[in-house]
């Protein structure tokens, strides 16, 4: 058994020898200083992978996160003493506060476990079931015969977090002593280890059913990529069932230890840049130009930083609301640890004060939020276009008018009107009166008024 823990040790060593993208300080906490050696097996592995362990009792007034400064004194943080009432001077207001700092946390969980972790865990959207519970299975009950030793090979398929020898059909279960937890249904929190459907929650004294507790093991990822998992079982750490046959707590616990202290699954954004299709770096963009955007992602795995893959990276251009979202395309020219993430977009038809903004969101993963915000302007009096497509048919009909008329103008003005013949003209000329008679000229002095009669006599 000891050759086969050291062999597990130079695995460790040549296989997965990484440090952590956060850093190599970790504090674990016992319930006694004796009680490490029922974990040596865990211990020794983070020794292995290049991390400075700091083992402390539970009764030991001198634990601390924070220095008098306020700065970290840690990079992690191992809680395997769920029982106790008091972490040296720890409580769940300065494990919170630690993980707002950047810290990462791994807590374990037990069917006595104290109001102090029950208060943590409920911080991170995980319900410890009540005092005195814990999870029973009497179908599938492990090699030893006993029911409180359940057995389940229910992983979360998250390949960010567990490797592929436990996302395979055939993976080897875990062994698990401990309680079940409850989990709240936000996009944080991923319960990695469900708990078989023939177990149930019931008191450690009697077999009487309880509700029932889904999940064994969950972690979450706080919105500043700090990382926190919470095990219902301490047990599951212990060098009893991590060498117990056929169990697959070895790899798990490697695996969750792994993600939580950001030895993988580690994204890093860089040099976001965007530009004019030309090449040319603007103050402020016009309406309508063509943008070229850049950003270089790279993944930590191993003790290095590696190219990141992946064909959902999407762009967006936020003012309020998104008006463009396009998906960039990766390549390798940001050199043999980056790969960079190009997109050619057009700029909408507004103006205004935009955020460019990559959001980038996925289970297991580093979160990447970068933004830029630039301004966006309408075109200059000068850099309207002088014709306007949608326009073509008004200008058209204005120039038909405009020919129309100076034809018109032209038939009437040019146009001279016939010449008539020389007989057609006598024709026309008016017949010459002839004389009247002296009965139409009587007649026509009789109708003359009599004032007219006497002006002509007297003038005759």
């Amino acid at each position: 058994m000891r050759l086969t823990r050291w062999i597990w040790i130079g695995l460790c060593v040549a296989g997965a020898s990484a440090r952590s993208a956060t850093g190599r300080r970790v504090l674990v906490v016992v319930p006694t200083p004796g009680a490490a050696s029922d974990y040596s097996d865990f211990l020794d592995s983070l020794k292995a992978r290049g991390f400075e362990l700091a083992v402390r009792g539970a009764a030991n007034a001198s634990v601390a996160l924070h220095g008098g400064d306020g700065a970290r004194m840690y990079d992690h943080a191992v809680l395997l003493a769920p029982a106790a009432k008091r972490l040296g001077s720890l409580n769940a207001q300065s494990l919170v506060r630690f993980v707002d700092d950047g810290g990462n946390l791994l807590v374990t969980a037990s069917s006595d476990a104290s109001p102090m972790v029950r208060t943590l865990a409920t911080q991170f959207g995980m319900t410890v079931e009540k005092r005195g519970l814990r999870m029973v299975d009497h179908v599938g009950a492990s090699a030893s015969g006993d029911a409180g030793t359940v057995v389940s090979a229910r992983y979360a398929h998250v390949p960010a977090i567990l490797s592929q020898n436990l996302l395979a059909s055939d993976a080897p279960p875990v062994h698990f002593e401990g309680v079940g937890l409850r989990a709240a249904d936000i996009p944080l929190l991923v319960p990695v280890l469900s708990a078989p459907r023939t177990a149930y929650s019931a008191p450690a004294d009697d077999n009487a059913v309880s509700e029932a507790a889904l999940d064994l093991v969950s972690v979450f990822q706080t919105r500043n990529n700090a990382r926190v998992a919470v095990s219902g079982s301490t047990a599951l750490f212990s060098d009893r069932l991590m060498r117990a046959d056929g169990a697959g707590n070895r790899q798990f616990a490697a695996d969750i230890s792994q993600w939580v202290l950001q030895e993988k699954s580690v994204l890093r954004a860089s040099s976001l840049r965007h530009s004019l299709a030309t090449g040319e770096r603007p103050d402020h963009y016009r309406v309508g130009s063509d943008v070229v955007f850049e950003l270089d992602l790279a993944e930590f795995s191993n003790n290095a930083w590696h190219t990141y893959t992946a064909d959902d990276v999407q762009l967006e251009l936020i003012m309020l609301d998104p008006y463009v979202r396009v998906t960039l395309n990766h390549t390798q020219a940001g050199g043999a640890d980056l790969t960079t993430y190009r997109g050619d977009v057009r700029l909408p038809d507004r103006y205004g004060t935009f955020t460019f903004r990559i959001n980038y969101k996925r289970p297991g993963l580093s979160n990447i939020d970068v933004r830029d915000v630039v301004g966006i302007r309408p075109p200059r009096h000068d850099e309207y276009p002088r014709f306007l497509s949608a326009a073509y048919p008004y200008y058209t009909s204005a120039l038909a008018l405009a020919v129309g008329f100076l034809a018109l103008s032209a038939v009437w003005l040019w146009s001279a009107e016939p010449k008539q013949s020389s007989k057609a003209a006598s024709d026309a000329k008016p017949a010459t009166k002839a004389k009247s008679t002296p009965e139409e000229k009587s007649a026509e002095t009789k109708s003359e008024p009599k004032s007219k009669r006497k002006s002509k006599q007297k003038s005759s």
